[in-house]
């Protein structure tokens, strides 16, 4: 009961995530998550998701933690009040290791990344924005002053996923 309740939650959500066509393909910052890998062992096993990053002409992958994806969300929510709309993949109670929940999530975070970018890049306000002429000027470097989450490294030393 509880798995299917949040089986249909997950599809719920989904629409409400998806990308824009000018996402897919016009947008300066893409995002991927090819896949998640399994790390730890025993009472520390958990999975990271592989996010991989293309702004503008430079390509860079950092692997996180769900956790340390929650985090970026309420941080990001705070600083930018444009993102207070954007939802965020729910936390699972049960099934967190099971691998068709873990599949679906990936896109789900996936999907979350990408609308992220696509309400920052539209944003007056948004450090990520065009300028005047209408010209991005983006780089790895600006993405990760946005969120720390997008830099290469910097959670390596903790439990909640590597750089």
């Amino acid at each position: 009961m509880l798995y299917s309740s949040f089986l249909f939650f997950l599809q719920t959500l989904s629409p409400r995530l998806s990308p824009s066509p000018s996402d897919r393909g016009g947008s300066p910052i893409k995002v991927v998550i090819p896949r998640y890998v399994l790390r730890g062992q025993g009472k520390d096993e958990h999975f990271e998701f592989e996010v991989k990053m293309t702004v503008m002409d430079e390509t860079w992958t950092v692997f996180r933690r769900y956790s340390r994806f929650r985090e970026m969300h309420k941080a990001l929510r705070l600083k930018h009040p444009e993102l207070l709309t954007l939802e965020f993949p729910p936390k699972m109670l049960f099934g967190n290791r099971d691998e068709r929940l873990v599949a679906e999530r990936r896109g789900l975070l996936e999907r979350y990344l990408r609308k992220l970018f696509q309400v920052m890049l539209a944003s007056g306000t948004s450090p990520l924005r065009a300028d005047d002429d209408g010209v991005y000027r983006l780089s790895k470097r600006s993405v990760c002053e946005f969120s720390l989450f997008f830099k290469k490294g910097v959670f390596e030393s903790s439990s909640h996923g590597t750089g």
